[in-house]
């Protein structure tokens, strides 16, 4: 196994036990995202500070932030399936660009959008 593939594994088993938190104790959205970033952030500047590792460091950084975001959005997607009448069947979509925003903005800016 390459360094990388240690390194993206064993990042989104953390990530995964972090989601499975943030379902089972109903955590804030902005706390979810916030601290995925931090995680992220976090691997990044390792990769960084240790170049000899890899050398692939955006890649990573882009890979773990759609797995992160991916999960999130599944658990989104599974509520509204749950809570949705069927005349509302029709909006899926275009609440599935809202919510990529919405979390793009909370991942960018640390806060809901206004």
């Amino acid at each position: 196994m390459k360094c990388i593939d240690a390194i993206e594994c064993t990042t989104k088993y953390i990530i995964s036990e972090f989601y499975q938190i943030y379902i089972e104790e109903g955590l804030d959205d902005t706390e979810y995202i916030r601290n995925i970033k931090a995680i992220i952030n976090g691997i990044d500047t390792f990769i960084r500070n240790n170049r000899e590792i890899i050398s692939e460091a955006k890649i990573l950084k882009k890979v773990l932030y759609s797995f992160s975001k991916e999960l999130w959005l599944a658990n989104i997607e599974k509520s509204y399936n749950e809570n949705v009448t069927s005349h509302d069947k029709d909006d899926s979509s275009e609440n599935n660009g809202y919510y990529d925003y919405y979390f793009d903005y909370i991942y960018n800016h640390g806060v809901y959008p206004r």
